[in-house]
């Protein structure tokens, strides 16, 4: 059985593996960040750290989320570095069996590295996300510098 955080974009159900999360907060608006893909919200601080806030919504389907009480984010380990995932809802956490699970191999030729594979059920399709693939490298070289453009804005405020 491999265990699942079902959530809700854009209408359609995805899955992360459970084991690539650290935790679920609630949304507050991240401080922008000039200069950076429209999906990247901003930062906030978690942890003591600068967590980037990606909207998921906008990464996947170009639409920014419609952001109401349920609006969550996923805080994960990506490229060894945290960073936020905003969704629309978290249905929670489910097991499935092997059974259930496909996974995206070539001869469904789907060219989308960040879809791992479907979770099969009776009345709906949820599709799994590989969020290591989810950006390609520019987008990746991106989100890895914000903690320099943070810097940069910094510098420019105290002269």
């Amino acid at each position: 059985m491999e265990q699942y955080i079902i959530f809700r974009l854009n209408n359609q159900r995805y899955a992360i593996d459970i084991g690539s999360i650290d935790r679920i907060i609630d949304f507050t608006e991240p401080k922008k960040i000039p200069e950076t893909y429209d999906y990247v919200l901003g930062v906030i601080k978690y942890d003591e750290k600068i967590l980037p806030i990606v909207d998921l919504t906008k990464k996947l389907y170009g639409i920014y989320i419609s952001n109401n009480s349920k609006s969550k984010v996923i805080v994960t380990t990506w490229k060894d570095r945290m960073l936020g995932f905003l969704v629309e809802d978290i249905e929670g956490i489910q097991r499935y069996g092997s059974n259930q699970i496909e996974k995206n191999y070539e001869q469904y030729e789907i060219s989308k590295k960040y879809i791992e594979g479907f979770i099969k059920l009776e009345d709906d399709i949820i599709i799994i996300l590989n969020i290591q693939e989810l950006f390609d490298y520019e987008q990746e070289e991106d989100l890895i510098d914000i903690e320099g453009k943070l810097s940069e804005i910094n510098d420019e405020n105290e002269e």
